[in-house]
C-alpha cells in the first residue's frame, strides 16, 4: 500500500510543478501582453501627433513668409508684434512636441531634398526652400535645398555637336 501511496503523491508533486511552470508560462505572457499594447498605445500617439504637426507645419511656413514680407509701415504697427508674438509661440509649442528644423549647412540626403544645384562649394546648402524639420528623432518634412556643385567634379554635358554622332546618308 506504501508504494501506491508513494506513487501518488510523485504523481501529484509532478502535477503541481507542471501546473506551477504552466501558471508562470502564463503570467509572463500576460506581462508581455501589457508591454506591446502599451508600446502600441504609444505609437500610436507618437503617429497621430507627427501626423498634427505635418498639417501645421504649412500654416507656419505661411506666417513665416508674412514675417519677411512685412512693410516697414507693418513692422511701425502692433498687429505686425502681435503676429511675430503668434509665431514665437507656436514655435514653442511645437518644439515642445519635439519638432525640431533640420539644421545643417552640407546637403545630407536624410534631411535634405536637392531641387536644385548651382555653381558653388560641393556639397554645400546654398539656399533653403522650404525649411525641413524633424520630429522626436524622426524626418518628417526633409528641407528643400539649392546645393552648390563645383564645375571641376561635374563638367557641364558637350555643347553642339562635339559630342553627338552625325547621321550619314
Amino acid at each position: 500500500m506504501s508504494k501506491k501511496k508513494d506513487t501518488q503523491l510523485e504523481e501529484m508533486h509532478k502535477t503541481v510543478e507542471d501546473l506551477g511552470a504552466q501558471l508562470k508560462r502564463a503570467v509572463a505572457d500576460y506581462h508581455n501582453l501589457e508591454r506591446r499594447i502599451s508600446e502600441g498605445r504609444s505609437e500610436l500617439t507618437t503617429w497621430t501627433n507627427a501626423e498634427l504637426v505635418r498639417k501645421l507645419l504649412p500654416a507656419l511656413d505661411h506666417l513665416d513668409k508674412a514675417l519677411k514680407g512685412a512693410s516697414e509701415v507693418g513692422e511701425q504697427s502692433g498687429w505686425l508684434e502681435g503676429v511675430k508674438m503668434a509665431v514665437k509661440e507656436f514655435r514653442k509649442v511645437l518644439g515642445e512636441e519635439g519638432l525640431v528644423p533640420v539644421q545643417s549647412e552640407i546637403f545630407d540626403p536624410n534631411l535634405h531634398e536637392a531641387v536644385e544645384t548651382r555653381e558653388g562649394p560641393d556639397g554645400v546648402i546654398l539656399e533653403i526652400l522650404q525649411m525641413g524639420y524633424t520630429l522626436n528623432g524622426k524626418v518628417i518634412r526633409p528641407a528643400q535645398v539649392i546645393v552648390g556643385r563645383s564645375q571641376d567634379n561635374h563638367p557641364e554635358e558637350p555643347k553642339g555637336d562635339e559630342g553627338s554622332v552625325k547621321e550619314v546618308n
